[in-house]
């Protein structure tokens, strides 16, 4: 029986993976008009007993306002039966937190010989023992307003930070109707705007409870004001070096499932606008996402937001499609984390490339990132050149072309993909990476790019030549050449003078020489127009080019 209960377990995890690519049909279900709600309702906080009243503040220092969001907050986790919903309050400052508890694995019990064997008293083991935590605070303040007071003035805090909020809300009740091998936690925050108070809070209650729990916190999603943005839908991604994967799971989802976000990475150490800096603190991975990290001004695809920390950061101020975008980034990346990156059974992708070249094309088998391939070289006379080939991945991953950084367009339906790539003259090394959150694979080819020659530059001066002196004759070609020679001929086809030029020192794309207007035998030559082939070798061909020169006396 022990062995039949292993394989059912082994099937379940199986099969997860396999039904976990929903992607697309999670995207579906993240509507602005839910976050909209959110937002409206997280913005007037309102309360209806004994009577109704506005709040129009989350201000940490306003007890009753509060009491009231975290009463709201309370009641959107609860649309989710599985979330398990508690609170941290330390000092007045109050966390809640949603736990959606890792798929449990029925095992098989111990049975004493001669005993019957009841299936309802096998014991029920997590699956996996990571933690993910997407977290967002839910408090205000309009400290930019002159005079404002946290007791008695509005702090409406729409954009920041309903906007987190609202997302964190509807993640939690779209993950949650799934099952998944690791935990998820979803916490609204308190006190950010006291120095990360909330967050602070809670990861020193994490610390203090390590040894009495086995829990790994795998990563972090801060989401923190993601809404004023009329000119570009753009989310930027804070980050350290240690969470550097995580905002390039992000990147990636992004192109995979086509949500047509524009990501800015910011990877620095120091940066410690919101709740993320508690956790890099404390050493777990975190990345926050949010409009801009400087939102008091301009930056590229940014304008300065006028409406951060006022009484006038309001519902209409908020681009609800951006939010919707942002919400749908974190909610498949977590999806996609959880389901394939952090299983046992993952497989690498494997890659295949062709470059087309006219007689023939050349395929290659994926290698892992690390190891030495014995590239094929392949010839090609144009550039930039398209190459194209099949990908096989469990997970989403995009695909880079090395030196060029160039990101090939994917199809995911077909598994393929395509992308042009410019050459330089000469070998040039190609690899084709496909990265995934957690590392890459790739493939590497040797194309040879054989440019046709090209005149860039003939010169004949002066033209006309009017007094005895030297001639100048230059060319600059789009290749190195090993020779150069002039012949002149008079109008009767006669030669006249051979004269053989030089190379350049620095660059054998250019060659000169001069003629001194005599004839091969040292007697000046008479007015007139004069034929002048000049020839030079390349790649070992021969090209020609005519010039008439005019001579005056």
């Amino acid at each position: 029986m022990q062995i039949i209960y292993a394989i059912l377990g082994f099937i379940f995890i199986a099969a997860s993976t396999v039904w976990g690519a929903r992607g697309d049909e999670l995207l579906s279900l993240v509507q602005s008009a839910a976050l909209e709600a959110h937002v409206l309702a997280l913005q007037e906080n309102v309360r209806l007993f004994p009577h109704p009243l506005a709040y129009r503040t989350r201000s940490a220092h306003h007890r009753e306002a509060t009491e009231n969001v975290v009463r709201y907050i309370k009641s959107q986790f609860r649309r989710a039966p599985r979330l398990v919903i508690s609170e941290q309050v330390v000092g007045g400052i109050r966390n809640v937190v949603a736990v959606l508890p890792a798929a449990r694995l029925q095992s098989a019990p111990t049975v004493k010989k001669g005993e019957p064997t009841n299936h309802q008293d096998r014991e029920s083991t997590p699956t996996g023992k990571r933690v993910f935590l997407i977290c967002a605070h839910y408090d205000t303040q309009a400290d930019r307003e002159p005079g404002w007071n946290p007791l008695a003035s509005r702090a409406p805090g729409a954009n920041k930070n309903g906007t987190g909020i609202a997302a964190l809300l509807e993640i939690a009740d779209l993950l949650s109707q799934y099952e998944y091998e690791h935990e998820i936690r979803f916490i609204a925050l308190g006190g950010e705007e006291l120095g990360f108070m909330g967050s602070r809070n809670y990861v020193r209650a994490r610390l203090e409870s390590e040894p009495a729990t086995s829990e790994d916190i795998t990563a972090v999603f801060n989401l923190d004001m993601l809404g004023f943005n009329w000119k570009r839908d753009l989310v930027e991604v804070v980050t350290n070096k240690d969470s550097a994967w995580i905002s390039r799971a992000l990147t990636i989802a992004n192109t995979w499932f086509d949500i047509e976000l524009k990501i800015r990475r910011t990877q620095d150490e120091f940066v410690d606008i919101s709740s993320h800096r508690s956790f890099w603190d404390a050493g777990y991975n975190a990345v926050t996402l949010i409009e801009s990290s400087t939102p008091w001004r301009d930056s590229q695809h940014y304008d300065a937001n006028p409406f951060y920390h006022t009484a006038r950061d309001t519902a209409d101020k908020v681009n609800f499609g951006l939010v919707r975008k942002v919400t749908q980034l974190v909610l498949v990346t977590v999806d996609s984390l959880l389901t394939d990156m952090f299983q046992p059974t993952r497989r690498n992708p494997k890659i295949t490339v062709e470059i087309a070249r006219g007689q023939s094309a050349f395929t290659g088998d994926a290698e892992d990132a690390r190891g030495q391939s014995a590239p094929t070289g392949a010839i090609v006379t144009q550039s930039p050149v398209q190459i194209h080939g099949t990908f096989e991945s469990d997970f989403p991953i995009d695909i880079v072309v090395h030196p060029s950084q160039v990101t090939a367009e994917i199809d995911r339906e077909a598994r393929t993909y395509a992308a042009t790539i410019p050459l330089a003259p000469g070998e040039n090394v190609l690899r084709i990476t496909a990265r995934h959150p957690l590392g890459a694979t790739s493939v590497a080819q040797t194309v040879f790019f054989e440019q046709p020659f090209a005149w860039e530059e003939v010169v004949v001066f002066p033209n006309p030549a009017r007094n005895q002196g030297l001639t100048e004759f230059r060319v600059q070609a789009n290749l190195a050449m090993s020779t150069m020679d002039v012949a002149v001929y008079d109008a009767h086809g006669n030669l006249i003078k051979r004269i053989e030029g030089v190379a350049d020192r620095l660059d054998r794309r250019v060659w000169r020489t001069w003629w001194n207007q005599q004839t091969s035998y040292g007697l000046a030559v008479s007015a007139g127009v004069y034929i002048c082939h000049i020839s030079v070798v390349a790649n070992g061909e021969r090209y020609r080019y005519v010039e008439k020169l005019a001579i005056l006396r």
